[in-house]
């Protein structure tokens, strides 16, 4: 059977996936920052957050947030009763099935949404982490590689959001360096003609991490079987210093 014949044994469920409640997304983004301090203030031996590489960063970030914050509700609303677990790079498969193995950074599980008809391997906030500094671009790591990711149908094809985490170096910030490469021309159009960068109410800032930002950019790729062409999707912008 060829994977994408995958799609034709699920039990009935619907596209796009009911949106997760933003509660979530901006707890989430809440533990992030919690994460990032505790590697800053109290890191694990031999781990230098300023000069960490990606990798690094995200396999700590994974095991903070899996087996620290979600016991400990040291971030109230960051616990078992709302996001069953925290998966490091799992493998999933894109939106027709050709694809089987790729794998987003993180991907958040949440609970309480077994009334609802979702594929399970694919309700999640799906994460996708980049650095933000004078070695990586933020137009061709950030925006091709990691937003267009989300654009092409690769990652959370089936749902309405996802998250993406930027390690920041240099004081860059959303406002001044993602916004005008995400309208310059022709990444625009090409990631989905995203308005600007917009925060997200009165989500958590600080000195070391940036308020909350969230884009809405369209998509083009078929859903499987004769759901149509994908909706557009919120993606939720998380940037926290690693300098």
């Amino acid at each position: 059977m060829s994977v994408p014949g995958f799609f034709t044994h699920i039990r009935e469920y619907q596209l796009p996936h009911p949106r997760i409640s933003l509660r979530v997304v901006l707890v989430t983004h809440l533990a992030l920052a919690k994460a990032f301090e505790l590697l800053r203030n109290e890191p694990p031996a031999g781990f230098v957050l300023s000069t960490a590489k990606e990798d690094e960063i995200t396999r700590q970030l994974h095991w903070i947030l899996e087996n620290r914050l979600l016991s400990t509700g040291e971030v109230p609303g960051f616990d078992r009763r709302r996001i069953a677990n925290v998966i490091r790079a799992p493998e999933v498969t894109n939106h027709d099935g050709k694809h089987p193995a790729k794998k987003p950074d993180l991907v958040l599980f949440v609970l309480r949404r077994a009334s609802f008809s979702v594929i399970s391997s694919h309700d999640g906030i799906v994460a996708e982490c980049k650095p933000v500094d004078d070695q990586h671009q933020i137009g061709r790591h950030y925006c091709d590689n990691g937003i267009g990711r989300f654009v092409n149908g690769d990652y959370a094809w089936a749902m309405q959001e996802g998250l993406m985490v930027g390690y920041v170096r240099g004081g860059r910030t959303i406002g001044a360096d993602l916004a005008p490469i995400l309208a310059s021309d022709p990444r625009h159009e090409g990631l989905g003609s995203p308005q600007p960068p917009s925060p997200v109410g009165s989500s958590y800032a600080s000195h070391d991490s940036q308020a909350l930002h969230e884009t809405v950019h369209r998509r083009s790729f078929q859903w499987p079987l004769n759901f149509g062409i994908a909706c557009q999707i919120s993606l939720f912008h998380s940037w926290h210093n690693c300098s």
